[in-house]
């Protein structure tokens, strides 16, 4: 498993799948992640089952890491993009899941390239820093200076924080705090 390879895909792959809720159609967004959530599940039982999947397995093995449930990361990912999308205003959530996708992604492949002073669960004051000015510079024109500082700083702070995995608690949250600060 390459983690740079790993996480150029989870910016990505993460930016689709926030951008799915930028879709004109009421419901589209919902639907997607369900349908993908379950699709996911169903391959996922299959892999563990041991059959092989032409491209899947192979994307599997190169992308999750070693002794990982395979896929748990993007089934995680997904199924806080299906809440956002239930609990929050279209434009909250695709703030909420892009944080994740920039922010978690930056943050890993700065940490590993330029990442010296470590503060907390192994993450890195350099990894965190460019994750922050990262997402605050792509959220800059779509929420303007508020709403990019807020969510990048929320995110930031969630991902160092969290004993759990980032995929399932950054969206959610960084969407509960934009919410709840209407003001941003």
């Amino acid at each position: 498993m390459n983690e740079y390879r790993r996480q150029a895909a989870h910016l990505v792959i993460g930016t689709g799948v926030a951008a799915i809720l930028l879709l004109p159609f009421p419901g589209a967004a919902t639907l997607i992640y369900a349908s993908g959530l379950l699709g996911g599940l169903v391959l996922i039982e299959t892999l563990i089952r041991g059959y092989h999947i032409p491209g899947i397995s192979e994307l599997v093995a190169d992308l999750e890491r070693d002794g990982a449930f395979p896929g748990k990361g993007s089934m995680y990912f997904v199924a806080s993009a299906l809440f956002c999308s239930i609990a929050f205003t279209a434009e909250t959530a695709f703030v909420a899941v892009l944080s994740l996708a920039i922010l978690d992604a930056v943050a890993t492949m700065a940490g590993l390239r330029f990442g010296r002073h470590t503060i907390i669960n192994g993450r890195t004051l350099e990894g965190s820093v460019s994750g922050f000015v990262a997402l605050s510079i792509i959220l800059l024109p779509i929420g303007g200076p508020a709403v990019a500082l807020t969510a990048s700083g929320v995110a930031a702070v969630v991902e160092l924080l969290t004993p759990i995995d980032d995929n399932l608690v950054i969206p959610p949250i960084v969407g509960l705090v934009l919410t709840l600060l209407p003001a941003v």
